[in-house]
């Protein structure tokens, strides 16, 4: 397991290295540099539509909603990302203790 995130650490700096290594001190064109911008938010959305509808977009996990909206309603209010991201799990995980407990 170690050698195995050793050589993802590796890997990943190499993977840094060569977009400097191969352009010096240019900058990208604006047009590749909105798409690149755009890849994050893309993914992050992306990983988010498969956890909240399961494998196969058959299991579509309600609970998750409430912790999601929590963390996008203090995104705008200009919290920090891991100031949302704890409150979204912790809302989560509490609607899910709560559920339980009714159930």
């Amino acid at each position: 397991m170690i050698v195995a995130t050793v050589a993802l650490a590796l890997l990943n700096a190499l993977y840094k290295a060569i977009g400097p290594a191969l352009l010096g001190g240019r900058a990208f064109p604006p047009r590749l540099r909105a798409v690149a911008d755009a890849l994050p938010v893309v993914l992050l959305a992306a990983l988010l539509a498969v956890d909240v509808l399961g494998p196969g977009w058959r299991d579509f996990d309600w609970t998750l909603l409430p912790g999601l909206s929590l963390a996008a309603g203090l995104r705008a209010l200009g919290r920090s990302h891991l100031t949302c991201i704890a409150a979204a799990v912790a809302g989560t995980a509490g609607l899910r203790l709560l559920l339980d407990a009714l159930l």
